[in-house]
C-alpha cells in the first residue's frame, strides 16, 4: 500500500466531499453548527473534533 492508493481503512472524506454528499442527502447545518464551522476554520483536525465534541457534550442533559 502506498500514499496514492490508501487501503479502505485509511480513507476519510474531506470537507468538500462531505458537504457535497450531505447536500445530496438533504442535510443542512443549524445556525449554531454553521457558526461553529466558521469559528473552527483553520484549526487542526484534533482541535476541531474536540470543539465539536465539547459542544455536543455541553448540550447533553446531566444523566442519572
Amino acid at each position: 500500500m502506498n500514499k496514492s492508493n490508501p487501503g479502505k481503512s485509511n480513507r476519510s472524506l474531506g470537507a468538500k466531499a462531505y458537504a457535497a454528499m450531505a447536500e445530496v442527502e438533504g442535510l443542512r447545518l443549524s445556525k449554531e453548527g454553521a457558526a461553529r464551522l466558521a469559528r473552527t476554520k483553520g484549526m487542526s483536525p484534533a482541535k476541531r473534533r474536540a470543539t465539536v465534541l465539547a459542544a455536543y457534550i455541553a448540550d447533553r442533559p446531566k444523566g442519572k
